[in-house]
């Protein structure tokens, strides 16, 4: 399995890009990975299914920093649809290891109507469905990748 050893970018992720499946189809390359917290945001399904991120000051999410090279991060991009579904911004999130701060990517919708969502497994048709959908979009490249 390739790992992606020269990231610049961070990117906290709270949904499918924690697959390191799907980041394989996507990324030609599994990308390192750490748990974080978004502190002041909440998680919400959309009436579509897919999930997202909102404000909420009392809120906190789960996820995950992914450190991604500039071409990995343009393909999580178009995996996320930005700018039509969901926007990137810059955000700081905390480290539960260490409680430091770090400023990285995610993917937000601060306008978005769903449901708050209380987590749950995704089924194994769902998953399937989703890397099947994956596997037909632009595969970019791990070009920075090398064996571990």
């Amino acid at each position: 399995m390739k790992v992606n050893t020269k990231a610049t970018e961070l990117l906290f992720v709270y949904g499918t890009l924690q697959d390191t499946e799907l980041q394989q189809i996507l990324f030609g390359c599994s990308c390192r990975m750490r748990r974080a917290a978004l502190p002041g945001w909440s998680l919400y399904a959309a009436s579509e299914g897919w999930l997202f991120i909102k404000p909420d000051m009392a809120g906190s999410v789960s996820g995950r920093l992914l450190e991604l090279d500039a071409a990995a991060l343009r393909a999580a991009d178009l995996w996320e649809e930005v700018p039509l579904l969901y926007q990137r911004e810059k955000l700081l999130v905390i480290m539960p290891e260490s409680e430091a701060l770090l400023a990285a990517w995610a993917y937000t919708r601060r306008d978005g109507k769903g449901m708050p969502y209380a987590g749950g497994q995704t089924s194994l048709l769902e998953r399937q469905v989703m890397l099947q959908a994956a596997a037909k979009r632009i595969i970019s490249p791990c070009p920075a990748a090398a064996e571990p």
